[in-house]
């Protein structure tokens, strides 16, 4: 199998997807669920491989930043922190790889079995939903209807 993370990397990754889904109520953390899947992501996708690499070297930018370590060897509160600023400073870059980790997540047949059939979607309110666009569909209103009264 071909290899894009060093260990370092890969490391970071796995203490990445544990803040976003941490284990608690008898359910993995992603770390221990969704790593593989997101490293057999980045060999097949480009766009994956950007998401992974580019949050990678900015968790990495951060910690160093701030901390002088790599955000491995940080406490929780310190990864938290690190991680709402990378958040904040790259909000599409975090959220492409919040939903890779999600994918990875709950596609995995042990999470799927552990939260049963009666499972509900991953957040309380789903991911947000840009408000519908009236202007988009103009140009078909504008031609008024397509079809004769009866």
């Amino acid at each position: 199998m071909e290899v894009i993370l060093t260990c370092t990397q890969r490391t970071t990754l796995k203490d990445l997807l544990d803040q976003i889904i941490p284990n608690k109520n008898n359910m993995p953390s992603a770390g221990e669920i969704s790593t593989g899947y997101i490293e057999s992501s980045v060999l097949v996708s480009a766009h994956n491989a950007h998401v992974v690499l580019d949050i990678l070297k900015a968790i990495h930018t951060i910690s160093d930043a701030r901390h002088s370590k790599p955000f491995s060897s940080l406490v929780d509160s310190a990864k938290k922190s690190s991680l709402a600023m990378v958040e904040n400073q790259e909000p599409d870059l975090f959220n492409a790889f919040v939903q890779l980790a999600y994918s990875g997540y709950y596609t995995n047949a042990s999470v799927i079995k552990r939260l049963g059939p009666n499972a509900r979607k991953p957040q309380p309110e789903g991911f947000p939903i840009a408000p519908f666009d009236p202007t988009i569909v103009k140009n078909v209103r504008d031609l008024g209807p397509r079809y004769r009264k009866t």
